[in-house]
């Protein structure tokens, strides 16, 4: 045969099924849209040399990484999907004299125009919405917008487009294998074939509820933020595959307990709904999974994200109650490179080089501190905080942590605190996140003292900036210096050269905090200057230096934001090609469905149920189909909240209230969608099985 028969054939072909072709047509355009997207993002120069750009690499290939195993199996679901439905075409074409290498031809050109109209498309798009993207990328970094229209990479390009192409020929070949296998007889009654009764797989439906329970039990049960950072993908592989799991077992378990209640099942509306999902969950139960799982995760990325960026001028105040911190220290290393000898810069000295860099940058000083800390990692047992190395896996070493910062009382009442008139014994605690109560018992043993707790004070002056790390994370103040020197001992005893340091500096607030990252960089730039120009003119011996730490509100409100930003745009890509992914498996869903029921619905009218009575009968059971996956990522969204909300303040938001609104708002909306989705489709389906 020739091969204009081939092509002409597959052109009629993709015509006549315009409806199950230009969705998978659409669908891995886009996917290739927001590939490119992603991946061009990560090695724009232009975009990773703007402050925050590391952060944008960094998500980038992970968001690059992902995409790839959506599209690969959103595409091979596709694949199967449409195979699924042609076989009994494919039966016509074999039993009228088309040999399987025939069909294979037919095939290939078929995949060749829709691959070719499917790569073509999605890298236009890629390339027109890039500018789009990179602008969006630029408000949330806050950082000035790039001029000039278009930016296209021909290594992206090809990268992107050779990747699909690449899919579509796996596809293909395993498209050419099933087809091999197929027999003309099973291919032509291939929608006719009964299924018996389902039966509950037992094993599964335990398997399913254990799995699921496992994973709710850790989200529910986590309290360290570290601790919770590890397990949550544990808990994540837990909830899909008991989800999964549940879905295929526990779905028929339910429809059968349905079908055993008599005065339930016996009746008009509920009966045929009941029968035919339990016939037809067997085959359903996984697309139903997948939509739910989908839909969780939509839910989850969106809502964190949302409330991270939300949240990021808020972590910056908590972090950052002063605009600027200074420290510098001496140091002195032998010719082998072992420290000989380390000591801090005078008070006097750091404090005139603040004022200098001040004055110099047009800065008028509100406020200036010394502060002088401890900061000691401990493991919080039995009301007591022991300094200990710890082995094992990572999640056992962080049970318990608990972060201690120690200051004197002399040191407390210096930056504004009341008189405690503490007792060598005794200490005075205050929670340093806002979710912490003070120690509700008398006395803490630390090492081997018991001290009392003398009262609880509601803020504390000083901001380590390792709060996040733990959740007891406690700021304490002792009676005096030696308190805290034999502290400071029991700590280097245990910890030896791993062991906190004495933190000494300088902290100022500024009339105004209106300035901007280049303001906050030139302070900083001048402030060393004058430390190593004044405090430090040179360099005496080859193995003498200084180590100059500052540190200002407006860098860290930048790198907050870019953080933040770069994360909300990597969720809002991700939520949106999942939910992409959702309205495609439930198109498809109800087409197919639409195709199996329609012989069905016929046959019920021509029983004696009335027209009215029929739609009623589909209206509840693709009502009850549609939205159980929209119940079940309900479930697993409130059931994730409790570890959402420990990794979230690993990342600094410690806004419960805030995550609790951005989640029921992205529930909302998403609902909102969803039912959008469902009128769409359901009204596709109504044209089929009239």
């Amino acid at each position: 045969m020739k091969t204009g028969f081939f092509l002409k054939l597959a052109r009629s072909n993709i015509s006549k099924n315009r409806r199950f072709f230009l969705p998978r047509i659409l669908s891995e355009a886009g996917l290739l849209c927001v590939f490119y997207i992603v991946f061009t993002l990560r090695t724009d120069e232009r975009i990773l040399q703007l402050r925050g750009g590391q952060y944008i690499e960094v998500f980038m290939s992970i968001g690059t990484a992902v995409m790839m195993l959506l599209s690969v199996i959103l595409l091979f679901y596709i694949n199967s999907f449409l195979m699924k439905q042609r076989k009994r075409e494919f039966g016509v074409y074999n039993i009228l004299g088309l040999e399987k290498r025939h069909i294979c031809r037919v095939l290939f050109h078929e995949t060749a125009l829709s691959s070719l109209a499917s790569v073509v498309l999605g890298l236009a798009m890629g390339t027109l919405f890039y500018k789009l993207c990179s602008l969006l990328i630029c408000q949330l970094l806050n950082a000035e917008i790039i001029l000039g229209f278009y930016f296209i990479n021909a290594r992206s390009l090809a990268l992107s487009g050779a990747f699909f192409l690449v899919l579509d020929v796996v596809s293909y070949g395993v498209n050419c294998v099933t087809i091999a296998r197929m027999k003309p007889v099973e291919m032509l009654s291939s929608t006719n074939v009964g299924e018996r009764e389902p039966k509950v797989k037992w094993p599964l439906l335990v398997l399913g509820v254990l799995a699921l329970g496992g994973g709710y039990y850790i989200s529910l049960t986590t309290q360290n933020p570290l601790k919770a950072l590890v397990l949550f993908f544990v808990a994540v592989i837990l909830v899909i595959i008991g989800t999964y799991f549940l879905f295929v077992a526990g779905s028929i378990f339910v429809l059968k307990a349905l079908k055993k209640n008599k005065r339930f099942y016996y009746n008009k509306k509920h009966m045929p709904a009941v029968s035919g999902l339990l016939y037809r969950m067997k085959q359903n139960a996984v697309g139903l999974a997948s939509i739910a799982i989908l839909a969780t995760g939509v839910l989850v990325m969106i809502s964190t994200t949302v409330s991270l960026y939300a949240g990021a001028e808020e972590t910056v105040k908590r972090n950052y109650p002063q605009d600027y911190y200074l420290s510098a220290r001496y140091m002195q290393w032998s010719d082998e490179g072992v420290l000989l000898h380390s000591e801090d810069m005078p008070r006097e000295t750091l404090l005139r080089a603040v004022e200098q860099g001040a004055e110099k940058n047009g800065l008028t000083i509100k406020e200036m501190d010394f502060q002088e800390y401890l900061t000691v990692s401990y493991i919080y047992e039995n009301d007591t905080l022991t300094c200990e190395r710890v082995s094992g896996n990572a999640a056992d070493n962080l049970k318990g942590l608990s972060v201690i910062t120690y200051i004197t009382e002399e040191m407390y009442r210096s930056l504004g605190g009341e008189a405690l008139n503490l007792a060598k014994d005794e200490i005075a605690v205050c929670p340093m996140d806002i979710r912490q109560s003070g120690f509700d018992r008398p006395t803490l043993t630390i090492g081997e003292d018991t001290y009392q707790i003398k009262t609880t004070i509601p803020l504390f002056p000083i901001s380590s900036g390792m709060e996040a790390a733990a959740t007891n994370s406690y700021g304490i103040v002792v009676e005096d210096e030696s308190v805290l020197a034999h502290i400071f001992d029991q700590q280097k005893a245990a910890y030896g050269e791993a062991a906190s340091d004495y933190t000494r500096r300088i902290a100022a607030s500024f009339a105004g905090r209106g300035a901007n990252g280049d303001v906050g960089e030139k302070l900083e730039r001048d402030v060393k200057e004058y430390l190593k120009e004044v405090a430090f003119p040179q360099q005496q011996e080859p193995g003498e230096g200084m180590i100059i730490t500052g540190n200002t509100v407006w860098g860290a409100r930048e790198s907050v934001t870019a953080m933040c930003g770069a994360l909300l745009f990597l969720g809002i890509i991700l939520g949106l090609v999942c939910l992409f992914a959702t309205v495609l498996i439930v198109y498809y869903k109800q087409i197919s469905e639409g195709y199996e029921d329609r012989a069905r619905f016929q046959i019920m009218q021509k029983v004696g149920m009335s027209r009215r009575e029929v739609k009623s009968t589909i209206n509840s059971q693709v009502l009850l189909v549609f939205f159980l996956p929209l119940v079940v990522a309900g479930i697993h969204l409130a059931f994730a909240f409790p570890i959402l909300e420990k990794v979230l303040h690993i990342l600094l938001l410690s806004s419960t209230s805030l995550f609790v609104v951005c989640s029921l708002v992205t529930f909302g909306v998403f609902a909102a969608v969803y039912t959008l989705i469902y009128m769409a489709t359901a009204r596709t389906y109504y044209k089929i099985v009239r």
